[in-house]
């Protein structure tokens, strides 16, 4: 619980001072976002922001959905619906459905790496088997923020090697250098809990296939 007021103290305070959706000027701190592509290559991207009314209340999730046919589409489609910009420095976690990471996921990088706002330390998965923004929008099994739970099960995994350590820096580093490389994928247990699902296996930038299966967390 300690680990999870460090992170939304200073989000908190951004918000109680700014707001969301309340017109010109405001930001919105995001903790997770999903990406997925349809059979026309529609993108569609749902972020997940924390919304706090009073420095004393209960921090909330809040999730708003954008489509484009590009990465930069999305982003702007998703300001131009708060009137303000959203704040992706506290982004722990993007997650891609199958299709994107098949087509998208360069776009996706380039658009992410062009914005200053953008940790190099985020990481991106791979929803396997379930849709993107079922991964985010699944509710934590602590009291804790989805997004922020989202991020601390791929770094525990990541740290002891149950899944690939790649985050946004290394995962330009292969595209720049055309090697190949590997994501972490994750699904839902049928109670809706996030769990591993293998690995996801790239070549010049694209899904080629996926290797394991489920493990509990």
């Amino acid at each position: 619980m300690k680990r999870i007021v460090l992170v939304i103290v200073p989000l908190c305070a951004a918000l109680y001072t700014g707001g969301v959706g309340h017109g010109a000027g405001d930001l919105l701190p995001i903790l997770s976002a999903s990406i997925s592509q349809d059979a026309a290559s529609t993108l569609q991207l749902t972020a997940e922001g924390v919304r706090q009314d009073s420095l004393e209340g209960n921090a909330t999730s809040v999730y708003l959905t954008a489509t484009g046919q590009s990465p930069d589409a999305l982003l702007v489609e998703i300001e131009q619906m708060l009137a303000g910009q959203m704040y992706l420095s506290h982004a722990r976690t993007i997650v891609v459905d199958e299709a994107a990471a098949r087509e998208a996921l360069v776009p996706i990088v380039q658009t992410l790496l062009r914005r200053s706002d953008v940790r190099l330390t985020l990481r991106i998965a791979v929803a396997r088997d379930v849709p993107a923004d079922s991964i985010v929008r699944a509710q934590a099994v602590a009291e804790e923020i989805p997004g922020a739970a989202l991020g601390a099960l791929l770094d525990a995994h990541a740290k002891r090697g149950s899944l690939p350590d790649l985050p946004l820096c290394r995962i330009a580093d292969r595209i720049l250098s055309d090697r190949d490389f590997s994501l972490p994928a994750l699904t839902l247990t049928p109670d809706s809990r996030v769990i591993p699902a293998g690995t996801a296996h790239f070549q010049a930038g694209h899904l080629t296939h996926f290797s394991g299966g489920t493990t509990d967390a």
